[in-house]
């Protein structure tokens, strides 16, 4: 059997360093063990006096790629890194200093991403003649610390389930994970995203993390539902987004520099669990020159993908009709007029509001006692009752509110943030304030069967409550206590004026 093994001369130092470990990993996918001597290394020139000028070229991508007796086998695109032994050597040859070589941060946002559509585009051109190629990803640099960053974990899983392996991920700790609340094994077979939410949420989480410069984000939009048709009575009726053809999920996404390839990535990754699930889902383009955060413009902006890009979302088959930026001003209105309306209704629920929220926490979505994931019957229950938030008197609102972990609650730079609807409608609807429960155990939650501590997040059950229905409630309750991931400061608040309530 001949092995070669083909390789760009703009990367012949660095990647010789590693190709063939790559190329064994490779062949391990297959159940087969093979001897590096039979691995030959072949170079392939790209015209371009330096390194940089060979890389720009149309023809150069980040790969490997591996012929078995004069066929490709399998393409191995390789990750970007900060210790770059082809410029190193050649800054070397001129009496120069790479100073951006070994640099912690130097590539940390663009890892993997940048210019990975060039290594797809490859593969699908390959593909196209050689249907049982494969595709596999290596990661360099993994001694470093943003191989193994929370942003760059979610890449290895996007890849995960749009069906591409990365070979050396046994060397990547996925620590920075867990920070978001879930295991990494979440699915039987590997690190793929099992499910349309799990996706969601981790890409809220990411989302909320990044005030600055706030990045894509997703939402979900249910054109039936009215919040004039609201009330704030004790018990909650959740009836929102019981007609799953009226949800519309929309992924507004950003595309200055390289988030234009981790935008595309998440296009692609979304559509894969939004196909197979059978959900509704738009994209729509934020144009960087306007800051929808901060409501002004601001200096840099993008037009949308690069042609490069476009043309590789073309060949999926990706939904390319972005909604304009007039559309995605009437989106983000759609929350400022849902508050007028329920500002003159002086109702202070809106639980298309509250759910989106809710998510943004990026808390697994599904009933935290019993582990139910099936959305219709999944709904979110609040701490802090609406209509307690109601009944509450103006010193109480504001006591809770300057407490140190609650006050970016309130955005002082909103027209009403002075306005004690404003405030009490902020409360009702924040994410902190709720959970989700499936049916029966909102329910059972809504009737002050049980509450949950305040501190350690347990379950306290009613002292005369009978036997039978103690009996039932452990059958349905898988654990007694909300996940840590679930309890901050904020929750433990509005926790705690609900337990006053259920002690009373």
């Amino acid at each position: 059997m001949k092995i070669i093994a083909s390789i760009f001369n703009a990367n012949i130092e660095t990647y010789k360093k590693v190709y063939v470990d790559a190329i064994l990993r490779a062949y391990k996918k297959d159940g087969v063990n093979i001897n590096p001597n039979q691995i030959q290394l072949e170079i392939k020139k790209i015209p371009g006096s330096t390194v940089h000028s060979q890389r720009s070229n149309n023809l150069h991508s980040r790969t490997i790629t591996v012929f078995e007796n004069n066929v490709i086998k399998y393409i191995i695109g390789v990750s970007n890194t900060n210790y770059d032994e082809d410029t190193k050597k050649e800054k070397e040859l001129l009496g120069e200093t790479y100073d951006k070589y070994g640099g912690d941060q130097y590539h940390a946002n663009t890892y993997l991403t940048q210019g990975i559509n060039r290594i797809f585009n490859y593969y699908f051109d390959i593909k196209e003649i050689n249907n049982s190629v494969k595709l596999y990803f290596y990661l360099l640099d993994i001694h470093r610390t943003y191989p193994h960053n929370l942003f760059n974990l979610m890449i290895y899983r996007k890849l995960a389930t749009i069906g591409f392996e990365v070979l050396n991920l046994d060397q990547i700790s996925f620590n920075d994970y867990k920070q978001l609340g879930f295991s990494m094994q979440e699915g039987i077979d590997g690190i793929e995203y099992i499910s349309f939410n799990k996706f969601y949420n981790d890409l809220l989480a990411i989302s909320g993390s990044n005030s600055s410069n706030a990045p894509s984000y997703l939402k979900c939009i249910d054109y039936d539902y009215d919040v004039s048709k609201e009330n704030d009575n004790d018990y909650e009726e959740d009836t929102v987004f019981s007609n799953s053809k009226s949800q519309l999920y929309i992924y507004t996404f950003k595309t200055l520099g390289a988030q234009q390839y981790d935008s595309m990535l998440t296009m692609w990754t979304l559509t894969v669990l939004a196909q197979r699930e059978h959900k509704n889902l738009k994209f729509m383009f934020a144009p960087e020159k306007y800051n929808f955060r901060l409501g002004q413009e601001i200096p840099k902006f993008t037009e949308g993908f690069t042609e490069p890009v476009n043309n590789l979302i073309a060949r999926l088959g990706l939904d390319r009709n972005y909604e304009t930026t007039d559309e995605v001003l009437q989106q983000m209105n759609r929350e400022k007029n849902q508050y007028e309306l329920a500002k003159a209704k002086k109702i202070l629920r809106n639980q298309e509001l509250f759910k989106n929220n809710l998510r943004k926490k990026g808390v697994q979505t599904k009933c935290y006692l019993c582990g139910c994931e099936i959305e219709n019957i999944l709904e979110a229950a609040h701490l802090w009752g609406v209509a307690d938030i109601r009944k509450a008197n103006n010193e109480e609102i504001n006591t809770l509110l300057s407490k140190d972990c609650m006050q970016d609650l309130i955005d002082n730079e909103d027209l009403h943030h002075n306005e004690q609807f404003y405030k009490r409608y902020i409360l009702a609807n924040s994410g902190d304030n709720g959970i989700w429960l499936c049916r029966n155990h909102h329910g059972l939650f809504d009737s002050n069967f049980y509450c949950f501590d305040s501190n350690s997040g347990k379950v306290i059950i009613k002292l005369d409550i009978d036997e039978e229905s103690k009996i039932f409630f452990d059958l349905i309750t898988e654990r007694n206590f909300l996940p840590s991931e679930v309890l901050n400061e904020k929750t433990k608040q509005f926790l705690s004026k609900r337990q006053e309530t259920f002690e009373q």
